[in-house]
């Protein structure tokens, strides 16, 4: 047995296991998915509300990752990666 003797140096870049979503992203841009949604959803007509594209992509990408619900995505806030 041949053991291999390496040091990894150390960094101070920040990680994430949120990396897997960034094809799913990429899919839904390629695909101009955002435009498709709001061409056949409408506007609310609430400066508040949030456009059904931008709802329906982060519920996309909530559920790929295994979320359950919309408010699941508040963790993403404190992931500083």
């Amino acid at each position: 047995m041949n053991i291999l003797n390496y040091k990894l140096s150390s960094t101070n870049e920040l990680l994430t296991a949120r990396i897997g979503l960034l094809a799913t992203a990429h899919t839904i841009n390629t695909l101009s998915l955002s435009n498709t949604i709001d061409q056949y959803f409408p506007d609310l007509g609430s400066n508040c509300a949030l456009k059904a594209s931008t709802f329906i992509n982060t519920l996309i990408l909530s559920q790929h990752e295994g979320a359950q619900c919309l408010d699941d995505t508040t963790h993403i806030v404190k992931d500083k990666a």
